[in-house]
């Protein structure tokens, strides 16, 4: 009788946007789990409101708030090693049982060559709504795609609505299939949702719980991948804005998007100051160096595109040079990126590309060591009623989630939200934990702003 206590519509209590005109005003919490790379999970996340159901959500659901930059060599991930499966009798044992037409209809041999010609360049998108993620990777229509004639390609749109498995989003470093050799971005680089709420321990036990590795869950089903993309670290975290004013029931705009972007780029993003904000990681200054694949991503992956007839031709029309005319825009720029940051910083040793901080521990080589029967493990000193206890290492990503910078560039959430966590003291140079803020005093004015607010709506 799972099916029937796991009923949606029975758990939702937060209804219209921050919640103010309800007679009771239900309070929305986070503390209780830790923070992943991009957001905070609220702590009752089952009570948020549906995403379909849109005079309960604070922005406008059909506002485009950031639209990612295709990686143009997306075109090329046919060529990685990996095909040769295809050559094997267990794979054409595969393909009869799912049916022939669906299996060609995911072949993209021919985007290597027609990547232009046949609009692939410009109907693929990743785009960022207030309540959802919308992607498409259109597929060959079989058999007019070989034949030549109708339409060439069919959208293949899909949409990820925030409230259906999305707790955060981050950059997938290595060990994908979607990467060349599992390691190289040549085809675009890679962004992972993470599905579950797995910040925390996988058990309790006080001193005997044990933390969970990231790199694990972007290899395994924990995480949902999106492909091809020009820059994973951006894209994530415009996405994560995105959710986190959606668990917080915060308007949120193109143009409030856009400072946040440049908040991230002025303080946070590592590939804008490669020193400044530079991610440690565990080898250094021991390293073992790591062939950068630029060739490969320069002159395989994103080749030269001509126009395939005369100026005086009738078929060169204005829009089929505009298509070329940014691909070469497009090219010079993803090329040049890779040659300044990707290839000589993120590719440049083993640690680097695997992205190991420490070899134990989280964002370790190893994997859930942090917190096995260590009596320096943060979750030793957690009382009951505390927030979830922060990591044992400082990292710069633990203090730059989006309900941070939603609050340093767009000011504070709703007067129902309250945060409780861990802060790093510069001081002492440890995690501590601020007192509570909910007095009785502060309890009142909320009360009386809800109030006002209330009088004001009606």
């Amino acid at each position: 009788m799972g099916c029937c206590t796991s009923s949606p519509h029975s758990r939702r209590k937060y209804r219209d946007p921050a919640d103010l005109d309800e007679v009771v005003v239900p309070l929305r919490e986070f503390g209780n789990y830790r923070n992943g790379t991009t957001n905070l999970v609220p702590d009752d996340i089952d009570g948020l409101p549906s995403t379909h159901n849109y005079k309960n959500l604070a922005s406008d659901p059909d506002t485009l708030l950031y639209e990612a930059e295709i990686d143009q060599g997306h075109a090329f991930r046919c060529c990685q090693p990996w095909i040769a499966v295809v050559c094997l009798p267990y794979f054409w044992v595969w393909a009869a049982a799912r049916g022939l037409g669906q299996v060609l209809a995911g072949c993209t041999c021919d985007e290597v060559v027609c990547w232009l010609r046949k609009e692939y360049s410009t109907r693929n998108f990743f785009r960022v709504y207030p309540n959802r993620i919308e992607f498409n990777v259109p597929n060959m229509r079989i058999p007019f795609g070989f034949l030549g004639c109708g339409s060439w390609n069919a959208d293949n749109i899909i949409t990820n609505p925030f409230d259906r498995g999305a707790f955060g989003f981050r950059r997938v470093k290595s060990g994908v299939c979607s990467l060349l050799l599992c390691i190289y971005p040549v085809f675009g680089e890679t962004l992972a949702r993470q599905r579950c709420q797995c910040n925390g321990s996988l058990w309790s036990g006080g001193c005997s719980s044990w933390w969970c590795d990231e790199w694990c869950c972007d290899m395994m089903c924990c995480t949902y991948r999106y492909k091809g993309l020009a820059d994973a670290d951006e894209t994530a975290f415009a996405a994560g804005i995105a959710l986190q004013a959606y668990f917080e029931g915060r308007k949120i705009t193109r143009e409030e998007m856009n400072k946040c972007l440049d908040h991230y780029h002025d303080n946070i993003s590592e590939r804008t100051d490669p020193e400044g904000r530079k991610r440690d990681v565990c080898c250094e200054p021991f390293y073992i160096p790591l062939c950068s694949c630029l060739c490969c991503y320069e002159y395989v992956c994103h080749p030269h595109r001509n126009i395939p007839f005369d100026e005086e031709d009738p078929l060169c029309t204005p829009e089929l040079v505009e298509v070329y005319d940014k691909y070469k825009e497009l090219r010079d720029k993803q090329v040049e990126n890779y040659k300044q940051f990707t290839g000589p910083v993120r590719k440049s040793t083993c640690c680097r590309a695997l992205g190991c901080r420490r070899l134990f521990g989280r964002r370790g080589f190893f994997f859930c060591t942090e917190g096995c029967n260590d009596p320096d493990s943060s979750c030793c000193s957690k009382k009951a009623g505390d927030p979830a206890p922060p990591f044992r290492y400082k990292d710069i990503d633990d203090i730059i989630d989006a309900s941070v910078v939603l609050r340093a560039v767009l000011g504070d959430p709703p007067l129902n939200v309250t945060y409780r966590g861990w802060q790093w003291d510069e001081v002492s140079n440890e995690f501590v934990l601020p007192p509570c803020k909910e007095t009785n005093e502060s309890l009142t004015n909320r009360s009386a702003n809800i109030k006002s607010f209330r009088e004001l709506r009606s």
